[in-house]
């Protein structure tokens, strides 16, 4: 592909590249004079031996899945010329598409004096950042009067990019924190520069190399302010935390939900029965509230184990959680009892769906030790604001019930009795 007349004149490196081998197809004069090389030598080399950045191959493909979804994707690193010389460049890449042939399109340009100029703008004197990065995974310093903000290597290498990979701008930083992230991070830090708070500190999500997300905690200062207080530099430490909040999750996990059933325990699920009271509250909704427990439960665990007991509840959780509405509430709330929060339900809705809820379990079969039997469950049914206005009293009414369901034969649902009438239903 002969593009060498087209791209002679441009005033940066341009390079044909082939996508499948990262061979160099073409190149301009400008390319061959920062490479040092003729074009004949410098279209019988490939990315890799040239770009020190670019590990090998699998690396170039990397890369190229990135230009696939970011077009005219900006990548800063270094070109090796074949005395072994480096120089630093900014490559802008495109594929494109000519005769039914994909290309590459590279069009880099040498920064050296960029480069020169960030060194001697740096303030930090060499001990002083080392000493930084001993205690910090990763460090960053912002000019804010330039808008450079500079990532050590072990930030880079933290997020998985090479050495000069990533831009040394605020936009390169900004771009990879989680989109729920980014507006509390970024209210943090305003309110540090401008004053409000002493210390610039953040737990957020970074997007790494390969689109991962790690937790990091950031931490931050100003360290040089003008005349006027006008932030000029901030300095910060960057450590992976991922492992740890991992670690918090999983223990929130735990103490939020019952493990054998793996729905909300008690005191989870009834924080979110008073959340779904509240909304009821305000919009003039109702709210059906149902107390089950398990017929005969101890018998269960007497003559077939406490295993078979275990394999009663978790079946019966399964069977409500796939009966009930996605907005329904269920939790384990002690034992062999279960509460069922139905928001926008009222009395004729709780006691159509607890009636026939009573049936389809009671119609459930068993493998294993509780192969052949027949369980049943009571139920208690309480509605708000019906029979009270808060989840104590509504809680305490559909218990009620479902010990008056027990008293009259088990297996049926009692819905509580109002000041004029009370119903009930036998399955």
């Amino acid at each position: 592909m002969d593009l060498a007349r087209q791209l002679f004149y441009l005033p940066d490196a341009v390079l044909v590249i082939d996508p499948e081998t990262a061979a160099i197809i073409d190149a301009n004069e400008r390319a061959c004079e920062d490479m040092r090389v003729s074009r004949a030598e410098l279209t019988a080399m490939t990315v890799v031996q040239i770009q020190e950045d670019v590990e090998d191959l699998e690396h170039w493909r990397s890369l190229l899945d990135t230009v696939r979804r970011q077009p005219g994707y900006l990548f800063t690193g270094h070109h090796r010329r074949p005395d072994n010389s480096l120089y630093p460049v900014e490559v802008s890449s495109n594929l494109l598409v000519n005769s039914g042939r994909e290309y590459l399109i590279s069009v880099a340009r040498d920064i050296s004096s960029r480069f020169d100029g960030m060194n001697r703008r740096r303030s930090y004197e060499a001990e002083e950042w080392q000493g930084l990065h001993d205690i910090a995974e990763g460090v960053w310093e912002w000019e804010l009067a330039t808008g450079m903000l500079y990532f050590s290597k072990g930030l880079k290498r933290l997020l998985g990019y090479g050495p000069e990979e990533m831009r040394p701008c605020m936009e390169s930083w900004k771009d990879i924190i989680h989109p729920e992230d980014t507006p509390r991070v970024l209210r943090v830090l305003d309110e540090h520069l401008r004053g409000v708070r002493h210390l610039y500190e953040a737990e957020y999500r970074l997007r790494n190399r390969n689109g991962h997300y790690l937790w990091i905690r950031d931490r931050g200062q100003v360290r040089i302010r003008s005349s006027d207080q006008q932030p000029l530099q901030m300095v910060g430490l960057v450590n992976n935390i991922t492992d740890l909040k991992l670690m918090e999750q999983e223990l929130q996990r735990q103490a939020d939900f019952d493990v054998l059933t793996g729905l909300m325990n008690r005191r989870r699920g009834e924080a979110c029965v008073e959340h779904q009271l509240a909304l009821m509250r305000r919009q003039g909704g109702q709210l059906g509230l149902c107390v089950i427990d398990l017929d005969d439960f101890k018998q269960i665990n007497d003559m077939h184990g406490h295993l078979a007991g275990d394999q009663a509840l978790r079946r019966v959780a399964d069977y409500i959680v796939n009966f009930v509405r996605r907005s329904d509430l269920l939790f384990r709330w002690g034992g062999e009892e279960f509460v069922l929060a139905c928001p926008d339900t009222g009395i004729e809705g709780m006691q159509e769906l607890v009636t026939k809820l009573c049936r389809g379990i009671a119609c459930l079969t068993f493998e294993g030790r509780l192969a052949g039997y027949r369980l049943t469950i009571s139920a208690g049914v309480a509605v708000f604001p019906d029979h009270a206005e808060d989840l104590v009293n509504l809680t305490a009414r559909a218990d009620s019930a479902l010990y008056q369901a027990k008293q009259q034969g088990k297996n049926r649902m009692v819905l509580h009795e109002a000041p004029l009438s009370g119903t009930q239903s036998a399955v």
